[in-house]
């Protein structure tokens, strides 16, 4: 089946997007604690939604009843909320590539609840995923399950298993509802249940400069508001396991970011671990 290209095109700068935010987060929690700055993203996505594009499709309030819809804003809040915790404590880089993996098990969510075929290709791709994984956080060392880093590393793995969660389940809603009223039920419905998480900083510093602000404004707008979008537009016309091509751009763009701007180390095995993950990536994503 031929791949409809506005659907692709949309999802590829999806990636663009989502790419950016992962360097973006890392120099914001410098600045502000986890829960609170993921919580003043998603408000600042929210207002930006109800206030602006309400009148343009984005908010259905019909959907709210709909129990897929919390379920779906449960794992995507449960899974921001690992990745800024994870984030404090492990690289931009490491965070980026492992996050990334979330295409290494769309396959297998897909089969289960929209039956896509799993070829060889596809396992062959995962297969070295998860390699990837092991040498990028061992280092080819002995590893410490005590240290921040791991830690840090094992939150944002659980992020990428609800990136996989979200990419699937808000299938069939796309296809019933439309991508805009989907993308701003979901930035709403995770809006709500992150307000909660607030207090959980109480003991942390926070320093509201307004490069601070500029950061948040970014990450509401463009990688939040914008990426969105997108990644449900390209879910309206392809499939979730083409659209989880955005992983290898989003890797891509993270680690050249990272790299830039924070000087991420890699030795022989952490740095053969990103290629077989980004190799794993893209055999999954270009798989027919």
């Amino acid at each position: 089946m031929e791949v409809d290209k506005r659907g692709l095109a949309a999802t590829m700068l999806a990636g663009l997007l989502f790419g950016t935010s992962v360097p973006v987060i890392k120099l914001g929690l410098n600045f502000i604690p986890p829960d609170t700055f993921v919580t003043l993203r998603f408000s600042f996505a929210s207002t930006l939604i109800v206030l602006v594009l309400q009148g343009r499709g984005w908010v259905q309030w019909s959907l709210f009843r709909s129990r897929q819809i919390w379920i779906v804003g449960f794992i995507n809040a449960l899974g921001y909320v690992l990745q800024f915790q994870g984030q404090l404590v492990t690289s931009s880089s490491n965070a980026a590539l492992i996050i990334s993996t979330a295409a290494l098990m769309i396959p297998v969510l897909s089969l289960i609840y929209v039956h896509e075929k799993v070829g060889m290709r596809k396992l062959a791709g995962v297969l070295s995923g998860f390699i990837g994984i092991v040498l990028l956080v061992t280092r080819g060392q002995a590893v410490n399950l005590g240290s921040s880093e791991v830690l840090g590393d094992f939150l944002i793995l659980g992020t990428a298993v609800t990136i996989a969660l979200v990419f699937v389940l808000s299938k069939d809603l796309v296809e019933s509802k439309g991508g805009r009223a989907v993308t701003g039920g979901i930035i709403l419905v995770t809006t709500v249940l992150l307000l909660p998480t607030i207090p959980f900083d109480q003991s942390l510093s926070i320093n509201l400069a307004p490069v601070a602000w500029l950061y948040v404004l970014f990450l509401a707008v463009f990688a939040t508001v914008g990426a969105y979008y997108f990644f449900m537009k390209g879910l309206e016309s392809v499939s979730p396991t083409v659209s989880s091509i955005i992983l290898p751009i989003e890797v891509v763009v993270a680690v050249t970011l990272s790299v830039i701007i924070f000087g991420d180390p890699f030795n022989i095995y952490s740095g053969m671990g990103a290629c077989l993950i980004i190799a794993g990536v893209v055999l999954v994503s270009t798989a027919t």
